[in-house]
């Protein structure tokens, strides 16, 4: 395994070729790329491994998606942007819409299924 200092990309050995022929995960790597340009153009300062976090959560926070009470956008549901986890068992999740901005929270149980 290469040191962090001879591997800044942070990528790992993987084999994804069961998923490889599905449409969405090109798709899905698009939209990264895509948000990597946001996060430039916006010049947000994000280090890799904050990258690679970041994209983590956001994949284990999907199902608990929530959709804008404020403008009923119906298009593409909200993916939590900030998370608590309470010592009950729930996730209370702030939320922003993408269409209108509004900002609200909501709490899940962490119990919810996994989604696969």
């Amino acid at each position: 395994m290469p040191k962090p200092s001879e591997n800044p990309a942070h990528v790992r050995t993987f084999d994804h070729t069961r998923l490889a022929h599905l449409p969405e995960y090109n798709q899905a790597a698009h939209a990264l790329n895509q948000l990597i340009q946001a996060i430039t153009r916006e010049d947000i300062d994000m280090s890799q491994a904050d990258w690679l976090t970041a994209v983590r959560d956001m994949a284990a926070a999907i199902p608990f998606t929530d959709m804008c009470n404020n403008c009923r956008n119906l298009d593409v549901p909200a993916v939590p942007a900030k998370t608590e986890l309470s010592s009950d068992g729930w996730l209370v999740g702030a939320y922003q819409c993408h269409h209108c901005g509004y900002r609200w929270t909501c709490g899940w149980s962490t119990s919810t299924p996994d989604y696969l």
